[in-house]
């Protein structure tokens, strides 16, 4: 809290005059001890001048410590901060390991030391040796995408290295992280590898062979990973030697991702640990609860298999192939990796310009790769992927000379992928992400856009993240995907003074925390990130509102049968699978009604449509539906004004659809269903044909609204609501019941129809049997003359008050 200074005289003392005091007080302290020491020397020299320099040394001392105390940026400030983050650090990382250790009793971490050294000098070995295989058993696709492409474009350099000195001087952990969630937990050890190299170049000039010895400082982090409950079997990773971590089989010349002998995925995690990423130390950072709050969101809500370090593979694996089309001017590698749109218009811009030159970047390196945010729609969801890199510019002419420029260059760019809203992640294949997703093969860099060995489209999204734009992190369209991903999480920034040591201080915004809104309480079970449960706004689940109903439905004269049947329309309604359902129902635990009726009235408002468009379905609501509602809203709080309003508002919104439909505007809304998968087979066509001369459609009229459906220029009203679509499906219902039942070619035609809208088949059949219970009923008050049934004339077993 800041509190407001009171009205009196007060003084600013600035680090200027702070400093100035401070100096005033050191001299005079010093000119009085050296006072002292002058009263000494006159009475015993030399002992005294021994005394007197002690007392100016001790003085001196003291008042360093008082000044690095105070004085911005002192040493003892600067220490304490230091070593309290050291000691936070140490912690954490701690507690993970005991986590890990919790799971797994034999894990020791000097072992895994060990081992990550004899995993780092393998890697070494392989790139020398040009020899790659001898390391695909343990390292992701996007680290050996990499490095494939760095040996390939040396190649065509005419260029070859061999390390003739290596030494690695500290091998230490920098970040251990373990979520003992039960979605999607991975164990992450990230090492921080300090050393240096000398490596010989061989390349050719003018001609000759030329070699040259350089000197290379080593400083990178390497992040290895597991899946939590994996056994550690041996002292080094079983995969560094390269046979399977599961059985042992030798997996040297396997390109597969699975090993030919137990079927065990090889680079799950599930076995053993693997080298997933590695990170320039400069740009490589410790991971924030806060950081992946828009993933967490998607991962929480949409798909339990996503994982961060897939999609950090994934965009390396993608990004050096976008270095490769650069290279060679076609866009072929991209081809199995983007979407037909990037690649089209990306093709252009390999094409040289009107002098013969074209732009290429060599000898590229990505220092660290981030999810920057995830945005959730239909029909595809993006994946923002933040990528610093550093290459060499350069320049390739009509007769293929390449001018380089001296320095490379960094830069920060912005990887949109894409992929079908609703698709999930196979988290066995968190770090295969070069494979086909459907067979497992490894993906080729030839043109085709499909798998050669089962032919599935790899690059439409439909499986797998894709490729769909490049843009510059700072531009306009990347910061407005950036601010799209964050809509709705709710961000708390401080603005602190910095100060600055040349000039005044200097005010910076600092992001303190992220909270994620509107999560149930199901969502958030056993959800961890980094070990921490994170911080969100936790709502009502919906389960609650089907186990309220259950309760009220025992003090209504209702039957056991209809009151199942309503609670799992509405659990469907609400998007609560069968299981969750189930399970909930059977709790014996007496749900505590008092806390409902403050619960946010959106909630309330969402509950109460939900059992209104379940009693609606079939466009009609029963006497005991309206009063099993009431009850029910009752104990939310509401009166049975408030309920039959809400009901009088719905029935008005339907019936402004359904207003005057006719036959045509039916029939109309049917045939632009059929055709939404752009095509007609023969089948839907004899359908279609049946169905017109039940609407007494002739067949050139049918045909005429065939042709505009496939060319998306047939006229009808389309129903944005799920539930007006369910209305009118109630209708052609009504309409097939016309000669007294539905046939099965009707119900053909039906059953594509609420396919579309999302309905199944057991759906279609209840709504069949409930429309002819009701179409049954009314024929018989017909016949019988009898007045309508009084919609209250069921009532509860008490009387009722608002």
């Amino acid at each position: 809290m800041h509190l407001a200074p009171s009205p009196a005289l007060t003084v600013e003392t600035g680090p200027e005059t702070r400093h100035a005091s401070l100096i005033a007080i050191v001299l005079f302290l010093i000119t009085q001890s050296c006072m002292f020491t002058l009263l000494l020397e006159s009475s015993v020299p030399l002992v005294a001048a021994i005394d007197g320099f002690g007392v100016v040394v001790i003085a001196i001392i003291i008042l360093g410590g008082i000044c690095a105390e105070h004085f911005p940026g002192g040493l003892r400030g600067a220490s304490t901060i230091r070593l309290g983050n050291k000691k936070k650090e140490l912690g954490r990382m701690d507690q993970a390991l005991q986590s890990i250790q919790e799971a797994d009793p034999k894990f020791d971490l000097k072992n895994f030391c060990v081992a990550a050294t004899n995993a780092f000098l393998e890697v070494e070995k392989a790139f020398d040796s040009g020899n790659l295989s001898d390391i695909r058993s343990f390292v992701s696709d996007g680290i050996y995408q990499r490095m494939a492409f760095r040996l390939e474009e040396e190649k065509s350099l005419g260029r070859s290295r061999k390390t003739i000195k290596l030494q690695v001087r500290n091998l230490t952990p920098v970040e251990v992280t373990s979520s003992k969630n039960n979605l999607n937990a991975f164990e992450v050890i990230s090492m921080r590898i300090t050393g240096l190299a000398v490596r010989q170049y061989r390349l050719k000039q003018d001609g000759t062979d030329v070699i040259i010895e350089e000197p290379e400082p080593i400083a990178e982090v390497w992040t290895f990973l597991r899946r939590r409950g994996a056994q550690t079997t041996s002292n080094d990773f079983g995969s560094v030697h390269g046979n399977c971590p599961n059985c042992g089989t030798d997996l040297s010349v396997n390109q597969w991702e699975k090993c030919p002998s137990c079927e065990s995925t090889v680079r799950s995690g599930e076995h053993d640990w693997v080298l997933s990423e590695i990170s320039d130390q400069s740009s490589w950072k410790v991971t924030k609860p806060f950081k992946m709050s828009s993933a967490t969101r998607y991962w929480i809500k949409q798909d339990q298999g996503f994982s961060s370090h897939y999609l950090e593979d994934r965009a390396s694996v993608i990004f050096f192939r976008k270095f490769l089309a650069d290279r060679l001017g076609v866009i072929d590698p991209l081809g199995k990796v983007a979407t037909d749109r990037f690649c089209a218009g990306y093709e252009k811009k390999l094409t040289p310009d009107d002098f013969g030159k074209r732009v290429v970047y060599l000898h590229p390196r990505i220092l660290a790769a981030d999810v920057s945010g995830v945005i959730t729609e239909d029909p595809f969801d993006k994946a923002l992927m933040h990528i610093r890199w550093s290459a060499r510019r350069g320049t390739i002419d009509r007769r293929g000379e390449l001018e380089l420029d001296k320095d490379p260059v960094q830069i920060s760019t912005m990887m949109v992928l894409v992929r079908k809203h609703g698709t999930k992640t196979r988290i066995e294949r968190t770090i295969t992400s070069s494979h086909c997703p459907k067979c497992g093969a490894p993906e080729s860099n030839n043109a085709s856009h499909a798998c050669e060995f089962c032919h599935t489209v790899l690059n439409d999204g439909v499986l797998e993240w894709t490729l769909a734009d490049v843009l510059p992190f700072t531009s306009t369209p990347a910061m407005a995907l950036r601010k799209k991903a964050y809509e709705g999480i709710e961000t708390n920034v401080a603005v602190m003074t910095v100060d600055h040591a040349e000039d005044a201080p200097l005010t910076r915004v600092v992001m303190m925390e992220q909270k994620l809104p509107e999560f149930t309480k199901s969502e958030m079970e056993g959800v961890q990130i980094d070990g921490l449960a994170p911080n969100v706004t936790v709502r009502e689940d919906d389960i609650t509102l089907c186990q309220l109903l259950g309760e009220v439905a025992g003090g209504l004269r209702i039957s056991k049968a209809d009151a199942k049947d309503f609670i799992r329309e509405v659990a469907k309604k609400c998007g609560i699978d069968n299981a969750t359902l189930v399970q909930a129902m059977r709790q014996r635990q007496k749900l505590d009604t008092r806390r409902l009726k403050d619960l946010n009235s959106q909630v309330i408002k969402r509950w109460l449509m939900a059992m209104i468009n379940v009693s609606l379905i079939d466009s009609r609501m029963q006497a005991w539906e309206k009063v099993y509602i009431i009850a029910a809203a009752k104990e939310l709080g509401l009166s049975r004004y408030d309920v039959e309003a809400a009901i009088r508002t719905r029935t008005l919104q339907l019936e402004e659809w359904t207003e005057g439909m006719r036959s045509i505007d039916m029939f109309s809304w049917v045939v632009y269903m059929a055709a939404a998968d752009g095509r007609f087979d023969p089948k839907e066509i004899e359908q279609l044909k049946e169905l017109a001369t039940h609407y007494g459609i002739s067949n050139k009229r049918l045909k005429e609204m065939c042709l505009a459906a496939k060319e998306n220029k047939l006229e009808v009203s389309i129903p944005e609501d799920p539930n007006i679509g369910q209305l009118w499906l109630v209708k052609m219902i009504d309409m097939a019941f016309a000669d007294g039942n539905v046939c099965s070619k009707e119900k053909k035609v039906l059953a594509k129809v609420a396919k579309k809208i999302g309905l199944t088949d057991y759906d279609l059949q209840q709504l069949i049997r409930r429309r002819r219970a009701v179409l049954y009923k009314k024929a018989q008050e017909v016949l019988r003359e009898k007045p309508p049934v009084d919609d209250d004339e069921l009532h509860l077993k008490t009387d009722w008050s608002d």
